[in-house]
Order: structure tokens, then sequence, then C-alpha cells
């Protein structure tokens, strides 16, 4: 079967990575989401792929080019502006044969299995059927509500209820849909409320339940929640032979370290925790649980962190703590540099969002957000929730200035 990946959008909600990065190239546990879903669609037995883009295409074209990396053959469909689903689905008519079915994959949403291998044994034991997976809400986000009926027909959807009128389940975005769809969907002005809405009226709409974890990346805290998801399905390390590892450094639980890391004496590293390519590790530092440190980076003398994304190319220097935090690529962090990852109030942190205002998160820990190419002088503290955009720069804590008059 092939599949249709929708992976325009640009998710405004998601600044400041998404600002110089595609969601679906944003990396967790070492992959981005993106190749993620590729990895499980493979699995599930797929092989053709045509991936929807628009926002930053080119991000998402560079790395993956035409899959023979994953031994998949992928093509490009873009969406020339952000007009909906649907119109992202009308894209896809022309890949397919007149009596063919096919998957539809949303690219921001990670399951902590393989939900596409659930998904097709079900669509197995019913061939002509419309399926969608559906799971257990895990928070209040708006999302289309589910209801089901007798042997797992879909019997009503309401789309962002409130309050008493939520249900147990929600759309866990994957659906098998036959072409016979794009006709309906373009009727409809593309609308696909409204395409769900007419299957479970005039057709019939099946669910899938995926009863295992699951996240939507919606949010920057989303990824710190999607890396811990995916690391806690770790159960072995793998540490490659060009790995150098020092005297008295001592490793436990599943870590992942790639070609050519350098671990300098007295390290502590406990998984899981990922280490990517060319990554150097100062002497005593620390590398606790959920930490995924990005390709080439440099971590300095006595440096602890703790469940924290860091893209890669990046520095941090000696004696600083980045906890709970998220730090995007080619960030210099100076000495000392400290993310306050909670309140002593012992209340729930609070984000200030461009596109929303001031949202709780409902996190008692939570560090920092530090976009691209940002860089953070010695000796400086950055309070919990503090977003920094792209390219800031903020110079060293001088609390002494270089000429003092006797």
């Amino acid at each position: 079967m092939k599949a249709l990946i929708l992976a325009a959008a640009r998710s405004e909600k998601l600044t400041p990575f998404t600002d110089t990065l595609p969601k679906s190239m944003i990396p967790i546990a070492g992959k981005p989401i993106l190749h993620t879903v590729l990895n499980q669609l493979y699995e599930a037995g797929v092989r053709e792929v045509w991936v929807v883009v628009n926002y930053l295409q080119k991000a998402v074209k560079d790395y993956f080019h035409y899959g023979k990396d994953l031994d998949m053959k992928i093509e490009y469909l873009e969406q020339k502006n952000e007009s909906g689903i649907g119109n992202a689905i009308s894209l896809f008519e022309i890949g397919l044969a007149e009596d063919e079915n096919f998957l539809l994959v949303y690219g921001d949403t990670l399951m902590s299995g393989n939900h596409f291998k659930h998904l097709l044994k079900k669509q197995k034991r019913s061939p002509n059927s419309t399926l969608a997976t559906i799971c257990h809400p895990v928070s209040k986000g708006n999302y289309g509500n589910i209801y089901l009926g007798h042997d797992m027909k879909i019997s009503k959807l309401l789309e962002k209820p409130e309050g008493t009128r939520m249900s147990n389940y929600i759309f866990g975005g994957s659906f098998i849909f036959h072409k016979s769809c794009f006709q309906k969907i373009k009727a409809l002005n593309f609308d696909i409320v409204a395409y769900f809405q007419f299957l479970i009226r005039e057709e019939r709409l099946d669910a899938a339940l995926w009863e295992d974890n699951w996240i939507d990346i919606s949010y920057p805290w989303h990824i710190l929640a999607a890396n811990k998801m995916m690391m806690s399905r770790w159960t072995e390390s793998v540490i490659p032979s060009s790995v150098v590892i020092e005297a008295n450094v001592s490793i436990s639980g599943p870590v992942i370290i790639s070609e050519n890391v350098h671990i300098s004496n007295g390290t502590s590293i406990k998984g899981p925790c990922y280490i990517g390519p060319n990554v150097y590790i100062g002497n005593s530092a620390l590398i606790r649980k959920n930490a995924a440190i990005g390709i080439n980076s440099k971590i300095g003398f006595g440096t602890e962190i703790k469940n924290a994304v860091l893209f890669g190319n990046s520095t941090v220097g000696r004696l600083s703590f980045i906890g709970d935090s998220v730090i995007g690529k080619n960030v210099k962090l100076g000495s000392g540099a400290i993310t306050v990852n909670y309140l002593t109030s012992g209340k729930s942190i609070y984000f200030n969002s461009q596109t929303e205002g001031e949202l709780n998160t409902e996190l008692l820990k939570l560090g920092a957000f530090i976009g691209d190419h940002s860089s953070v002088g010695t000796g400086h503290t950055i309070a919990p929730g503090t977003t920094l955009n792209p390219d800031t720069e903020i110079v060293d804590l001088i609390t002494i200035p270089s000429q003092i008059k006797s």
C-alpha cells in the first residue's frame, strides 16, 4: 500500500524552532519526526511514499532525497499554500490506480509503537473499509472527538467540544482511504471534517483503537515529552568501536552513542539517552536520563544535561546546567549557563506563546527554549519557560568592568 504524509504546515505554535526548521524535521530521540514515521511505515511493509511539503521544503528534500537510504521510494507533492488537509489529500489523486487504497498519515503525530501495522492488520480483515486510528486523549487539546457504536463503527464526530461533551476517543492521525474519496472531498470544497461527517452519516467509517502512548507535537515542551516517550522503549545500548571512552567513565541504562564520539575522564552517563555523531563530552560531565545531544556538539567540563534536546552543532560551556530544555542548532552557551527549571513557589510554569499569549504548561519542571544561531554569554541564569528567538545574542554577564579606577 502507498502512503501520503502531510508535512507542509509551518506550525507557528512551535516557535522558535519552526522559524528555521520544518516541523517534520524537529529531532526526537536522535531522528527527525518524519524519519521515525518513515521507519515505522517501512516496518509495516510500505515502500512507496508521497510527502506533501511547502514550508522550508528544501530541508526535507535534502535530508531524505528520494528515499534510497531508507530502501523506499519517496516523491514530493508541493502544496502551494497552507489550504488545509482536504486540499493536500487531493494532490495525491494522480499517484493511485482506480481501485487502490492508501494510507493517510499526519506527519506531526508520534506513536510509541507501530500503529501502522495495527491499522493495516485491521484493513486486511475488512479490505473495503475506510479506517481511522483512534486514541484516548492525553490532554485538553483541541481535538475532534469520536463516539463509537457497535462493532468499532464510528457513530459521531464532534469537532473540538468542551466540558462534559468530551468523549473517550480522538483521531490518531492515520487513516486508510479509497481513491473514491477524492471526488467527494472536492465536492465538499476540500473540507476534511465535512468528509468525515459524510462517511459517518452516509457510508461507514471504522475505528482501529491504539491503546499505547502517543503525542501530537504542538508546543515546544511537547518535544521533550515525545523524546521521553520514544526513549522509554529502548532496552539495549549501542556503542560503536569508533567511540573514545576515557578512564573512570560510568555508563548505565540504555544509551545510543553514534560514531566518533569522545567521552572524557570522570563523565557519568545515565540512560536512556542519545549522543550524536562527533560529539565531545568534557571531563566530569553528567548526562542524565532523556538527554539527546545532536551532531557535532561540545559539552564542557562539569556540565549537567538532563531531560533536554540539543539539535546539534552547539556548545555548552563548562559548569553549566541544561535541564528540561530544548536547544536549537548552532547555539553557544557560555560557561556557567543555568536553565532554571522550576519555580520556588512550586506552581506550574507558564509559557508565553507568540500566537496564543500566556499558556499554562501544567508542568512543574520546564527550562528554556533557545532558537538556532543564538548565543548566551558566560554566567547567565535563564528563567523557567523562557524563549529566545533565533539569532538572539546575550553578552557575557560581567560584574566587574575591565577598567577599574583606583
